[in-house]
């Protein structure tokens, strides 16, 4: 999908981590991990016209626009059939035939351009007459005599081959030593990536229905969209038919091939037919991954007053994905990671992921965005579907962290920014996925501040409005506000224009007074972001709730201009304030209000968001008072899992006595959820170099099952340079545990020791049949305990060995491998770099191969 922009970087660290809780996980893994695959360094619209990424609205030399606007759709879509022929999935290589019946929609077509990036074609036929066409590697250009006619549908035959493909199809190789594990392959078409396997109009403005039909060697399983036609096994092969017969977008085509257990998951509720697809020694692991797939989807429904549209749902745990989820229609593709063995389970869940793929079976497949600009109608929707499943599951308190959450998006999103969140001003298509207003987290914060202005009556009849209207269909932004504005009676243009449209969100800083004499709480409020002409100060709404002896009170407060007041007459003096506590407006705040307010709410606030943003303010008052209440929350088994580890966060970031006498305190009675007690695993670093605390980590280490705890107890250890435990972290580089995470901890310290014994352990650990995410750590870890002594015998074995993955068929192996040799100005990496830079079919391995040989090269 897209490499990890600068802005993304900031949003990522606003928004939340990725990987969860116990029973919780507000990172979206479709977010982080989508946004990790390559981007091709530019891309064509149109025949011809290339455009370079960064380039803004307009290029100043010649005037040319720019902008991305929905493709012209000369003739109607009606159907792809491919028909793929796979020799051997270990060879990058497949025979393939793409049929596409189409309709002149308003003239006789006489050209038409498909897209085709790197497709071998060696011929196209129309009713078996040999059609004109040319290809610069990028786009299909074809030539109709006589035109294509209208009012009749055409099949256009494309006969072609494909090897070794740079984009929407990877071939995962065999691990070697691990039968259990041959070659895969697997499709990855969004945004514009599925035309690096068959030609298509490459772009989310167009649906048709879809076909599949793949020749595989007998014993391959092959997944498509849709419903299985047939398989029919001849000659020591077998073929498989896909249909997916209501129409989709190009992006969303899927398939997966390789040697997997199909398990079934219960779906009583909505009767739909669900499997989970695994490696053969995961099946036990299923049902406690996957098992309330069925709820979420009956939640769904409820939502969109919709019946899921699609014959099956599937869930397919595929190797070396390059995203962490994507939602192919009625068949989601998952990253290697995404299956939870008992241990891992009590550590963390995949609902966030789980939820937010099968939410997007109707938003982003049912209904889907008209162009990238509106990319917030897929993936806003989606991560507010996870939310909903948080409020269905884990009440109020769940749906208000998850918000919270979403809101860190405004931390990155400023007034002075280029673009707003729906904008057609971008390089290429992914851009939009990553940009500072953030279409995942400020798309579910502008669901949110809709539902709490409309009421959740109004507002979900709009969506169910909306969904009915438009089910199988391509939407604007537009279309949505005028469906909400249908419902409500309201006039939302200003709305959606602030939120969607203008860059920036409101940084407000708000000051509370209470004076006893006239019982009057008075509230100044002001935003401080760039204020101009081109971002006028925010409309807002933000709420407050008071508590004082005679009960709680909720008090509304909207306001257009820079800043304002209010002033509320009290029965007495306040207990806490709490300013926006449902998060009516997506903001960034700095509060000022005593102490003991902010206390008291962070003991008993109106909900969890304003409790953590208590917390958040408490960080800043290392008193015993302050620890004591801080402590008492991290302690309370009833309080929610982020809050407490919140509280054992701050209390560490005190670096006082209180905050050390808690922590220890802490040691002698960890919190019982595993996140939780990684937090006091952490926090136990401000103890310093106490023999006490090293030695409680190292026990904690062994005799604790948590691979979270344990990892956590490693990057403890590293931080308080215990090297006489170097032994024991050799022997944690063998020690099992999801995605190979207390493997890679023990890595990195040893490597910030720089400890020669770690080099072998690393170079196995770096090998491929390694977890494909763990092995960069394994390579970074290489490059900083690698002698710098260019003779030295052990740094020549390891650049020897990195030289060799610079073209391993895993690319984050490859692109860490890379790095790796740059960090360590390795000069027999040159070459090899040089000819990539050369003639690499990938642009963006190209650029990165260029700068990669500057570093060595100095």
């Amino acid at each position: 999908m897209q490499s990890l922009t600068a802005a993304f970087l900031s949003c990522l660290a606003t928004f939340s981590a990725v990987g969860g809780a116990d029973t919780e996980d507000y990172g979206c893994e479709c977010l982080a991990h989508r946004l990790e695959a390559f981007q091709p360094a530019r891309r064509t619209d149109r025949p011809g016209r290339w455009v370079e990424p960064g380039k803004g609205k307009f290029d100043p030399a010649t005037g040319a626009d720019f902008r991305h606007w929905p493709p012209d759709r000369l003739v109607d879509y009606l159907k792809i059939r491919v028909e793929l022929r796979v020799p051997d999935l270990a060879v990058r290589k497949a025979e393939a035939v793409a049929t596409l019946t189409v309709r002149p929609i308003a003239s006789p077509v006489e050209s038409l351009s498909l897209n085709a990036e790197q497709l071998k074609v060696s011929r196209v036929t129309v009713g078996g007459r040999a059609v004109e066409h040319s290809s610069d590697g990028h786009v299909l250009g074809l030539r109709f005599e006589p035109p294509l006619p209208v009012g009749s549908d055409s099949d256009i035959r494309v006969e072609y081959a494909i090897e070794d493909p740079q984009m929407g199809l990877t071939f995962a190789p065999a691990y070697p030593d691990r039968p259990g594990y041959p070659a895969e392959m697997h499709t990855q078409g969004q945004s514009e990536f599925n035309r690096g396997w068959f030609p298509c109009h490459d772009f989310p403005n167009e649906r048709q229905s879809t076909e599949l039909v793949v020749d595989v060697p007998e014993g391959v399983m092959v997944s498509g969209n849709g419903r299985l036609v047939s398989k029919k096994t001849e000659g020591g092969r077998t073929v498989w038919n896909w249909l997916q017969e209501k129409p989709h977008v190009a992006y969303l085509v899927s398939m997966v091939a390789g040697d997997f257990a199909v398990v079934p998951i219960e779906s009583k509720r909505s009767g739909v037919p669900m499997h989970v697809w695994v490696p053969k020694d995961r099946t036990g692991d299923v049902a406690r991954t996957y098992g309330r797939t069925d709820e979420m989807m009956v939640l769904f429904e409820e939502v969109f007053g919709q019946k899921y549209p699609w014959d099956r749902y599937d869930q397919l745990v595929v190797r070396d994905f390059g995203s962490g989820g994507m939602e192919n229609t009625s068949a989601t593709t998952m990253h290697p990671g995404a299956i939870l063995d008992e241990i891992a389970a009590a550590d963390d869940d995949m609902e966030g992921l789980i939820s937010h793929e099968l939410c997007h079976q109707w938003t982003g497949d049912l209904i889907t965005c008209k162009s990238w600009a509106h990319i917030w109608l897929n993936e806003g929707w989606a991560t507010y579907g996870t939310n909903l499943w948080w409020q269905r599951r884990d009440g109020d308190a769940g749906y208000f962290d998850a918000m919270l959450d979403s809101n860190g998006v405004a931390g990155g999103d400023s007034t002075e920014g280029p673009v707003g969140m729906v904008s057609p001003i971008y390089g290429n298509a992914s851009e939009t996925f990553g940009r500072a207003p953030n279409p995942y987290p400020k798309g579910a914060s502008i669901l949110h501040m809709l539902r709490e202005k409309l009421g959740d009556e109004i507002f979900f009849k709009g969506v169910r409005t909306y969904f009915e209207k438009y089910k199988f269909d391509v939407v604007e932004t537009d279309d949505f506000r005028k469906e909400l504005e249908a419902a409500s009676g309201l006039g939302l243009e200003g709305f959606f224009d602030q939120w969607c449209m203008r860059p920036g969100c409101p940084n407000i800083s708000v000051k509370a007074v209470y004076d006893t004499a006239s019982r009057t709480l008075t509230l100044s409020a002001e935003q401080t972001q760039k204020i101009d002409e081109r971002t006028p100060a925010f409309a807002v709404d933000t709420p407050v709730v008071v508590k004082t002896a005679e009960g709680v009170k909720a008090h509304d407060w909207s306001w257009r201009t820079k800043s304002d007041t209010l002033e509320l007459k009290l029965d007495g003096p306040p207990d806490w304030v709490a300013f926006d506590p449902r998060l009516a407006t997506l903001k960034t705040l700095k509060q000022e209000m005593p102490v003991e307010w902010m206390r008291a709410l962070a003991k008993d606030g109106p909900t969890t968001a304003s409790r953590r943003q208590a917390v958040q303010f408490l960080r800043g008052n290392a008193t015993p008072d302050t620890v004591a209440v801080l402590e008492a929350i991290a302690n309370d088994p009833a309080a929610r899992r982020r809050l407490r580890q919140e509280c054992v966060d701050a209390i560490a970031d005190f670096q006082c006595d209180a905050g050390r006498a808690a922590i220890a305190r802490m040691m002698e009675k960890p919190p019982e959820l595993p996140r939780v007690f990684a937090g006091v695993c952490g926090a136990v670093t401000q103890l310093g170099d106490n023999p006490k605390a090293i030695a409680w980590l190292v026990k904690t280490l062994q005799e604790q099952k948590s691979y979270a705890v344990r990892a956590a107890c490693i990057n403890a250890l590293g931080k308080l340079e215990a090297k006489d435990q170097v032994d024991l972290l050799l022997k944690m580089v063998d020690e099992p545990s999801r995605q190979q995470e207390i493997q890679s901890a023990a890595l990195r310290v040893l490597a910030g020791w720089n400890d020669a014994k770690a080099i072998e352990p690393a170079l196995k650990a770096a090998a491929l049949g390694n977890f494909d995410r763990a092995r960069p750590a394994a390579m970074d870890a290489l490059s900083k305990i690698c002698p710098k002594e260019e003779d030295n015998a052990t740094r020549k074995q390891v650049i020897e060995r990195l030289v060799a993955w610079m073209d391993d068929p895993e690319g984050r192996a490859r692109n860490a491998a890379c790095e790796a040799l740059a960090n360590l100005k390795a000069k027999q990496a040159l070459d090899r770099l040089d000819a990539i830079a050369r003639s690499d079919p990938s642009p963006e391995r190209r650029d990165r191969a260029t700068e990669w040989a500057k570093r060595i090269r100095g």
